[in-house]
């Protein structure tokens, strides 16, 4: 299956611009029905002008935010909410953990996915997870002029 039309290179145009209706047709087939397999659309990087200095952080007495992951003193930061928790009740556990935050999972891989949850994507999902980026061959904007100088003509005749 094809997902999007660029993979065909000019095939589905040549085959319009020549009136060859099979092969349109036979083009048309092999392209996904799904909209979000054919609509992708490049977006530039959000680029962070701000930079807040450390000297801020000190000066409000602010912590820098952590990472998700797990780093290697949390395991001494686990013990001690759970000792919180056993001495103190809820309420300790609740200051505990206002005072040193625990990590929210164990690893920091924006790639990966439980088992469930790949499972549970759509098979175009799973392809793009599982394959490389593909790469977009670079327009030619002169190829543009030429197909415009032809069209102009046709009109014109």
């Amino acid at each position: 299956m094809i997902i999007n039309e660029w993979q065909l290179d000019s095939k589905l145009n040549t085959a319009l611009q020549h009136a060859q209706r099979a092969d349109f047709s036979l083009y048309l087939a092999l392209l996904s029905p799904a909209v979000e397999e054919s609509a992708e659309f490049l977006t530039p990087d959000a680029v962070s002008e701000i930079k807040v200095s450390e000297d801020l952080y000190n000066k409000f007495g602010i912590r820098p935010a952590r990472s998700f992951a797990m780093e290697q003193d949390d395991l001494k930061v686990l013990s001690r909410h759970t000792q919180a928790l056993l001495q103190g009740g809820l309420a300790s556990l609740k200051l505990a953990m206002s005072m040193n935050t625990a990590p929210l999972q164990q690893h920091d891989d924006k790639k990966r996915l439980s088992n469930d949850v790949f499972q549970a994507l759509s098979l175009h999902s799973q392809r793009r997870v599982l394959q490389p980026e593909l790469t977009k061959p670079q327009a030619d904007p002169a190829a543009m002029y030429e197909v415009l100088q032809q069209l102009n003509a046709g009109e014109a005749a």
